[in-house]
């Protein structure tokens, strides 16, 4: 038998017919500054921010040399010899001759007492902070609400509010915060709440409602609130 050399000299292999070489196109040139395959979904100069399908569109790789938007960089400003001059105000409160220059901070409570409450009765009543502050612990003696408004009329309007409802947005502003105490021991910290009285005149008054939410009758309530003054 021939081998494959000598089969390929005289004739082709069955099944199998002479390809035609490939020549290589040359890409013709374009003037000076046009840009090849520009695309017509381009929309703003701004760069792309990711690798998303709406802004890999704004590139022009349909050609030999990709073209993209970017943003030009701003003028300078000002001439040469020019100079920024910074200044800083340092504002600090005098001190005695007791203390180190540092201010200290010291936490403060504040407690009342609900009287019995029917299930679904509320309990309205006022309570003095201050007129900024940072919410740090509420205990309650009973597993009730408590509800803290910065304003009389946010508290007006959300009395009727049943438990476990989202807050309607025209109260939500005065709204300081809604604990439910279903478990025991009845406490709740915060790492990150900071209050303030939202009447005006501005004045250290927090308005407080109290819900008995459960099934049952509740004798009375003893409620504290533990608080960081911020702005007395």
């Amino acid at each position: 038998m021939p081998s494959v050399k000598d089969m390929l000299a005289i004739k082709t292999l069955p099944g199998f017919s002479p390809a035609e070489p490939t020549i290589a196109k040359t890409p013709p040139i374009l003037p000076t500054g046009v840009a090849p395959g520009a695309n017509p979904y381009r929309r703003c100069p701004l760069p792309p921010f990711n690798a998303t399908p709406d802004t890999l569109r704004q590139f022009d790789q349909l050609g030999g040399v990709p073209a993209r938007r970017v943003i030009p960089l701003p003028p300078p400003v000002g001439g040469a010899g020019s100079s920024v001059t910074n200044v800083t105000n340092v504002t600090s409160a005098p001190s005695n001759s007791s203390s180190s220059g540092s201010t200290s901070l010291a936490s403060a409570s504040v407690a009342f007492t609900a009287p019995s409450l029917a299930p679904g009765q509320t309990y309205t009543t006022t309570i003095q902070v201050a007129k900024s502050f940072q919410l740090l612990m509420l205990n309650a003696s009973n597993p009730v609400e408590v509800r803290l408004y910065g304003t009389a009329l946010s508290r007006t309007i959300d009395i009727a509010r049943s438990t476990d409802t989202a807050p309607p947005f025209e109260v939500t502003s005065g709204l300081i915060t809604d604990v439910i105490f279903d478990t025991s021991p009845f406490q709740w910290s915060w790492q990150n709440r900071i209050a303030a009285n939202a009447d005006s005149p501005q004045t250290s008054t927090i308005y407080v409602t109290v819900v008995n939410y459960g099934s049952g009758g509740l004798g009375a309530t003893n409620v504290s609130l533990t608080y960081l003054p911020l702005e007395s």
